[in-house]
């Protein structure tokens, strides 16, 4: 076994998802996006808003954001997250609908995995809901972190 195998343990099999849904907009303002859907989002910015609010020379936001996330863990599995926001929102159908026309409407899923191995199997049936809901579907993966190499070599 070469030796640089050997200075490394294997990686864990860690595994981590989530998911939220994600409205923005130039025209329709988070604040309004809350009322219309009768619900409070996790995190809501206003078009126009610094991107960090501690540093007064950063950029600015250019659409307003409003964020809901499934409220599961992230040892949930990633059609657990789906199936909760689909939920969340099932109610809001007419509602979605009509935002639609002025914001962008996403279903975001994050998966990431140690080992850089993972999948999940999203059902037909679940699919068909989300669009029904007339979300966008985003899948942002992310790759297992590079390993240092301890012997500088």
């Amino acid at each position: 076994m070469p030796e640089h195998l050997t200075m490394h343990p294997p990686l864990p099999d860690t595994k981590w998802s989530a998911g939220s849904i994600r409205i923005t907009s130039r025209t329709v303002r988070a604040e309004e996006i809350s009322v219309r859907l009768g619900m409070v989002p996790d995190e809501q910015f206003e078009q126009g808003s610094l991107m960090s609010p501690r540093n007064p020379s950063s950029a600015r936001r250019e659409t307003s954001v409003w964020i809901r996330r499934s409220g599961l863990g992230s040892d949930s599995r990633l059609e657990e997250h789906l199936t909760a926001l689909v939920r969340l929102v099932d109610g809001c159908r007419e509602e979605l609908k009509r935002l639609s026309v002025d914001c962008d409407l996403e279903l975001y899923l994050g998966f990431g995995s140690e080992n850089g191995q993972g999948g999940c199997v999203l059902p037909a049936d679940l699919l068909a809901e989300v669009g029904g809901l007339g979300l966008d579907v985003v899948l942002d993966l992310y790759p297992p972190s590079p390993e240092v190499d301890v012997v500088g070599g």
